[in-house]
């Protein structure tokens, strides 16, 4: 590995910085750059002189830097003595060597040109970037204005306390608006009052189903529970004890669960017509959605 390769960490592949054409800036330095440069210190303390290095006066802030501006840097572009219509008058050699004279000296003048047009545009785009972050600044420093003026004025005096009271009146859309949603909610716990009650009442309908109010009822009733097959009656008493003989009686949970289930999904109460189906009967939508699954039927 050789040592030019040592001063860019060991990598190869790696250009040089190009030389810049102009080794002196070609302009005065505008506010930010003199701000920028102001506070760049030495590192030497106030009051401690300051020293000299080979024979230079170290300053404390770096002083504002020299500049040469391009027409001043044209202006010292050394030409040839005589024109192109009088070195073509001159022997060969010394006709060449004028000429390349001349051309180095134009190629140069458009360098200078080129590279000012191009440190220009540069300067363009920084100051453009240093408005922006100006502008980036201001609106940040206007919001946290804004915010510390927001609570040091949000902050309730006693005269206004006095005046207004703690609590700010609701305005009479507010209070119209409060009014319609207290009218909504109870109205909304009454539908669901009467939905209950209505619930129990088809639940006690249907256990009606079961009472005994007539005398023929009850004769059967009789006759079922005393005169029953005898064979039958066997029959299911051994079913009932096996069952009951089971530890774990899990076919009473799985029964009981089955049961719920079903009436949960078709809204029944103990395999009948519940509160949801009996409402959809009496508005027609049962009757709508069976005429409209005959017609897809149908299709």
């Amino acid at each position: 590995m050789g040592k030019n390769v040592l001063k860019y960490g060991g990598k190869s592949g790696i250009l040089p910085k190009l030389k810049p054409i102009f080794d002196k800036p070609i302009r005065a330095q505008n506010e930010y750059e003199l701000a920028k440069e102001r506070s760049i210190e030495s590192g030497y303390a106030e009051g401690v002189p300051l020293p000299k290095i080979k024979g230079k006066k170290i300053f404390r802030t770096q002083p504002p830097k020299k500049f040469i501006t391009v027409e001043e840097r044209i202006k010292s572009i050394e030409y040839p003595s005589m024109s192109l219509k009088e070195m073509n008058e001159l022997p060969p050699d010394e006709r060449d060597a004028y000429r390349r004279q001349y051309y180095r000296a134009e190629f140069l003048k458009e360098a200078y040109l080129e590279e000012a047009r191009r440190l220009k545009n540069i300067d363009e785009l920084n100051e453009k970037v240093h408005q922006q972050a100006l502008e980036r600044a201001k609106k940040i420093e206007a919001e946290e204005q804004s915010e510390h003026d927001k609570s040091i004025h949000g902050l309730p005096t006693l005269q206004s306390i006095l005046d207004n009271g703690l609590i700010r009146k609701r305005t009479p859309e507010e209070n119209q608006l409060l009014k319609e949603k207290k009218t909504l909610n109870r109205r909304i716990d009454e539908l669901e009052q009467k939905e209950a009650q209505a619930q129990k009442l088809l639940e006690l309908y249907h256990a009606a189903a079961k009472f005994i109010t007539t005398e023929e009822q009850l004769e059967e009733a009789i006759h079922k529970a005393f005169e029953i097959d005898v064979g039958v009656f066997e029959g299911n008493q051994a079913t009932i004890e096996a069952k009951l003989a089971d530890r774990s009686l899990g076919y009473l949970t799985a029964e009981a669960n089955e049961a719920t289930i079903s009436d949960t999904i078709l809204g029944q109460i103990n395999g009948k017509p519940g509160l949801a189906q009996v409402k959809s009967a009496l508005d027609g939508s049962r009757e709508e959605a069976k005429r409209n699954a005959q017609l897809n039927v149908n299709k």
